[in-house]
């Protein structure tokens, strides 16, 4: 800690603050504690955040942090070794404290102190431990405009750029937009293909096929670095550790989606073999019993009689025909869309159905078909085990996801392993979707799908 030099104001208070705290510049103990929230409604805005400024930062020698408003780390990203080396070195790692009254004057400790940005760079630091260093943050506010986090980019003291602080301030604010945005993060999904960038997923097809970062680097034309920083965030976020294992991953979701495409290539099939072949054969025959009717004479009383309820019994089958029809492919569906749909769906549900659909335009053919059904498979079970009074049924499409709810107030205590819930997933699944299942005993049912669903 240099004192010879000019002070500005907000270190020298830090500074002060750290006294009266006991601090000593010779002492540096960073506090850990392993229990932190990694999948918090801070550590879920800021993800996707966090991925496109490491991008951006690729090369730098930067290290880029998130922490809550304790100053608890809960994110790092850093692709370059030598940064972080560094920042192992100095403790700057998911799960320890940074804040100010702990290890003295920093960017992340000293903007939680003063509620506002905060750079710190060489002597500045209180520590001597980390005088070779220099970082900037700045807070991060929820909806309320209250701090609950801070995002900072800290590197060696030489390689310090002033311009280190408009990026905090950039990431800091885009992450507080996406917390301000009313969306309930924790009923998004953790992890699985809907949470991959579309680089993302280039960059793990290609590697599953055995493909070293060099060559896909160039197919891509991305750097190495670039391919690699991708990787590992597929690695993270698909809960795999080799390629091998990520080979596995997508054959089985592309052998789900193959058998799924099947079978509803089959139904559609069915479908218009009803339509055109057996629904045609009925109407024609109920016509020609009709007009047999009409031409008996009116002393054949009986035969007439006979010849009306063979017509009326026509009529009946060729009912059944089209409500089965109407299950197997609906034609509605592949004419108008899915909120048509689905509204005819929810108007023969036996429970009274709360209907929310937001779904501007079309979308792909598949992601129609399965949101159909998965809603029409809801439907189905909480008629048949709910015991429910009413369901609500939402379904909402933007930024490219569908999100299908289906939520009743009934008995709850669905099983989760059932048949029908089984089937549900794996369409989801096989549709590079989640679906997730709430049902406390007593307590009514929830089940919330999210499917990859860009516009036609």
């Amino acid at each position: 800690m240099a004192l010879n030099v000019p002070v500005r104001d907000d270190i020298l208070r830090s500074w002060q603050r750290c006294v009266v705290a006991g601090l000593r510049p010779d002492r540096f103990e960073v506090p850990y504690q392993p229990d932190f929230d990694d999948d918090g409604p801070l550590r879920w805005a800021a993800a996707p955040i966090l991925d496109q400024v490491a991008d951006e930062l690729e090369g730098s020698g930067v290290g880029l942090l998130l922490t809550d408003g304790r100053g608890q780390i809960v994110d790092r990203r850093a692709a370059d070794t030598g940064i972080l080396t560094r920042l192992d070195h100095i403790e700057l790692a998911p799960g320890f404290l940074y804040g100010e009254s702990l290890i003295g004057t920093n960017a992340i400790g000293t903007a939680i102190a003063q509620q506002a940005s905060s750079v710190v760079t060489g002597t500045e630091h209180f520590a001597d431990a980390l005088t070779s260093m220099a970082c900037a943050a700045t807070p991060v506010t929820d909806g309320a405009g209250e701090m609950i986090g801070v995002v900072d980019l800290t590197c060696t003291a030489a390689d310090f750029n002033p311009l280190l602080l408009p990026f905090a301030k950039r990431a800091a604010r885009e992450i507080g937009h996406r917390l301000r945005e009313g969306v309930n993060p924790r009923r998004l999904p953790a992890g699985g293909w809907l949470s991959l960038t579309d680089a993302e997923r280039a960059v793990a097809h290609l590697a599953a096929q055995g493909l070293s970062s060099r060559v896909v680097a160039a197919r891509m034309g991305l750097s190495q670095p670039m391919v690699r920083s991708h990787l590992r965030r597929v690695f993270r976020k698909l809960g795999v550790r080799s390629q091998v294992e990520l080979a596995r991953v997508i054959e089985q979701g592309a052998a789900r989606a193959r058998t799924m495409a099947a079978v509803d290539d089959t139904r559609q099939r069915i479908e218009r073999d009803l339509h055109d072949g057996l629904q045609q054969r009925l109407v024609t025959l109920g016509l020609q019993v009709r007009a047999a009717e009409a031409s008996v004479p009116p002393a054949a009383e009986e035969l007439k009689w006979e010849l009306a309820r063979v017509a009326d019994g026509l009529t009946d089958v060729l009912r059944d025909v089209r409500e089965i029809s109407r299950g197997i492919h609906p034609a509605i569906l592949s004419e108008r869309g899915l909120e048509p749909a689905v509204k005819a769906l929810t108007r023969r549900s036996p429970v009274p159905v709360d209907l929310t659909v937001r779904v501007a335009g079309r979308l792909p053919d598949r992601v129609e078909l399965g949101a159909y059904y998965i809603v029409s498979e809801a439907l189905a079970n909480v008629a048949k085990h709910a015991n429910a009074q009413v369901v609500i049924v939402c379904v909402e499409a933007g930024r490219g996801v569908l999100n299908l709810s289906v939520r009743d107030d009934g008995v709850g205590g669905a099983d989760p392993d059932g048949s029908g819930l089984t089937g549900l997933r794996e369409r989801a699944e096989a549709l590079g979707g989640t679906l997730k299942l709430t049902s406390p005993p007593g307590l009514g049912t929830s089940v919330d799908v999210w499917l990859p669903a860009a516009a036609r």
